[in-house]
């Protein structure tokens, strides 16, 4: 995130932080979707997920004036969903979901290029999509929130509630499975988690 999106998120907790609704609601829009998406890693259960989301605004609500401004506004509310739907939930069954539309980001010039590139990548996406869903559930949210959500391994350390010794080697034990198995080079290697 840029300092410009930094700020603006700044100026939008203070804003909520007053009662401002509309900034509330702002807050609400922005972060939704990718809340929406680590929650569906944590649980396959996407009413609970919902639910957990819900709780957690209507939470954040009702005590804005207690809240301390964070430091990232999108880690606090991961590891604030994360604890939630933990919560909410009776077992710590973490769930083999994974959204893996790994083609809508492919961006390409032309159609033509775009079909091209799809054949040429088809099958290895297929692998990849199919070892990471088999992945240990710790090591597949750790994976996606480095490589979808762009947290550092300290950060997910926090959200998962590890030491950031157990988040490291949750992220390095994931790579090493899936590049060994998929037997490909580091570069693409790495261009296929960036679609993850």
């Amino acid at each position: 995130m840029s300092k410009g999106d930094t700020q603006l998120d700044d100026n939008i907790w203070r804003s909520f932080k007053d009662g401002d609704k509309a900034a509330f609601a702002a807050l609400y829009r922005f972060y939704v979707g990718a809340l929406l998406n680590y929650g569906s890693k944590i649980s396959g259960d996407r009413t609970l997920v919902e639910d957990s989301i819900q709780d957690l605004f209507f939470e954040l609500w009702n005590t804005r004036e207690r809240i301390t401004e964070p430091n990232s506004i999108k880690f606090y509310l991961f590891k604030a969903l994360r604890y939630k739907i933990q919560r909410n939930t009776k077992s710590n069954d973490f769930t083999n979901t994974l959204d893996l539309d790994l083609f809508e980001n492919l961006a390409s010039p032309s159609h033509e290029s775009k079909l091209i590139r799809f054949e040429v990548q088809s099958q290895q996406m297929e692998n990849l999509r199919a070892l990471i869903s088999q992945l240990p559930k710790r090591q597949q949210e750790a994976i996606n929130l480095r490589y979808y959500h762009d947290f550092s391994n300290e950060e997910i350390a926090k959200i998962m509630g590890v030491n950031y010794q157990s988040a490291a080697n949750f992220i390095f034990q994931a790579i090493r499975k899936l590049k060994v198995n998929l037997k490909v080079s580091v570069t693409s290697f790495f261009i296929f988690l960036n679609f993850f």
